[in-house]
């Protein structure tokens, strides 16, 4: 039973920060203000948290924990991100009240990617509502935020390098450092895109010399010459300028729908300059995998591994992207399949549309049935284009249930008409689907056959609380 006489303490200091966020989190949910102390000897009491790291179970991992609860709770993990997840844990068992049933538990997830990827570029959220969806994510153990702060509506992140490229609404560089403190707290890592080589109207905007031109002059507003040194140069000053500032393991570049395997055909030139770098058996889409390429090679002297998505990865007869270059495979009507990408070496994140996107406008007036998500999906079935459909038209590519190719999984917020839906009504919209993908990725038992089943056990773990 906790108590206002209990404490928070960390036998490390390792875990102090986590200890720190649970006391603020119990102050936040129950009212108890638990004081937190960093003290390797002393004696636990009854209505205590003890958070300690060095538990001899390899199998932990990273974020796996051991929970024991008696007159106090001990939690033991082999690292703080373990100690945190167990206080998540705790936080959910005490949603009923102050209390929490004697017993012993050992836990750790399935899968090391569990995530939510906002579309930001499009539409602007606000910090603040950033901020809430990084503690709801928290409270059910996602661990990954991927921000796509530009595409062809908008690019909102300050640049110093190039202001000129900045749409408003935007996030300053020092919100987005706020943000990406606030998450790593959470044990959240973030993950910045800049979508290139297509998807850049807005950054192109005010660069029309740097757009991909066809012969008869005419320029599409939303690709860059991937051929000119001047466009390589504005990609770098952009890349470059915000890798410090989101940090962490990965940069995305988007990749995505920059020309059809036919569509190379109108831009004879990417054709030459590919067999001029190349050889002679190089063709249009080369010259594209080449840039790609490019970005990775600039990206990993920095320690940083490059992420793309999957559907412009087919076509060249030259260029492949080196096997370190992990992979959001999302349709099948495009680019290498999910099996064909981890054959290739590859590992791969399921960003399906079916299940995982939430799309905002036309597309996504009929969305993937939660419902069939949590009853019948699971993480390494990957599902396609699902234009307005509840379910898959087709079946889902199943890769094998225990490959350590397939990182996890996101909940993808897509908004292809930015004003359709408000910001209240999308954190309304996507919470139900953040559950079942948190209890998908992590993969601990269900504990209900069916999602009906599956609502009762979030209400009596806190989460049926109104969000916004």
């Amino acid at each position: 039973v906790l108590a206002r006489s209990g404490r928070v303490i960390a036998r490390d200091a390792g875990v102090a920060s986590e200890a720190r966020v649970l006391s603020a989190d119990l102050r936040r949910r129950t009212g108890l203000r638990l004081a937190v102390l960093v003290d390797a000897a002393v004696p636990a009491r009854a209505g205590d948290v003890v958070l300690e790291l060095g538990d001899p179970d390899r199998g932990l991992g990273h974020e796996g924990y051991r929970l024991s609860v008696g007159a106090w709770v001990r939690i033991r993990a082999r690292a703080a991100a373990g100690a945190f997840y167990g206080t998540r844990t705790v936080l959910q068992l005490l949603a009923r009240g102050r209390s929490i049933a004697a017993g012993e538990a050992r836990d750790r997830p399935r899968y090391p990617e569990r995530g939510l990827m906002l579309d930001n570029g499009r539409r602007y959220f606000s910090p603040g509502w950033i901020r809430r969806r990084i503690r709801e994510m928290a409270y059910v153990k996602l661990n990954q935020l991927h921000l796509h702060f530009s595409d062809n509506q908008g690019f909102r992140v300050e640049s110093e390098r190039h202001p000129e490229v900045v749409t408003r609404p935007f996030l300053t560089k020092a919100q987005v450092r706020g943000i990406v403190a606030l998450a790593r707290r959470h044990h959240i890592r973030v993950i910045g895109e800049i979508d290139m080589p297509g998807h850049l109207t807005a950054a192109l905007r005010r660069h029309p010399e740097l757009q991909l031109a066809a012969p008869d002059g005419v320029r599409a507003p939303d690709k860059l010459d991937v051929t000119d040194p001047a466009a390589r140069r504005f990609a770098r000053d952009l890349i470059l300028e915000y890798l410090p500032l989101f940090g962490g393991r990965y940069w995305h570049a988007g990749a995505d729908e920059y020309l059809s395997e036919a569509g190379y055909d109108a831009y004879p030139q990417l054709r030459a300059w590919a067999r001029r770098r190349y050889g002679p058996r190089a063709n249009g889409a080369d010259a594209y995998l080449g840039f790609i390429d490019w970005i990775d090679r600039l990206v990993r002297r920095r320690g940083r591994t490059l992420r793309v998505w999957n559907d412009g990865l087919s076509g060249g007869s030259a260029v492949r992207l080196r096997r370190h270059v992990v992979v959001d495979w999302w349709g099948d009507h495009s680019g290498p399949s999910p099996r064909a990408l981890v054959a290739r070496g590859h590992r791969v994140l399921n960003a399906g549309w079916w299940p995982t996107y939430y799309v905002v406008g036309p597309l996504g007036s009929v969305r993937p049935s939660v419902k069939a998500t949590y009853e019948d999906w699971r993480v390494n079935a990957f599902g396609g284009l699902a234009l307005n459909l509840a379910l898959p038209p087709n079946r889902p590519v199943v890769l094998p249930a225990r490959s350590r190719r397939v990182l996890g999984s996101e909940l993808h917020v897509w908004n292809d008409v930015p004003d359709a839906e408000t910001d209240r009504a999308t954190a309304r919209g996507i919470a139900p689907r953040l559950r079942v993908l948190a209890q998908r990725t992590w993969g601990s038992p269900d504990l209900a056959a069916t999602y009906a089943g599956f609502v009762r056990v979030e209400r009596a773990v806190g989460l049926g609380r109104d969000v916004d």
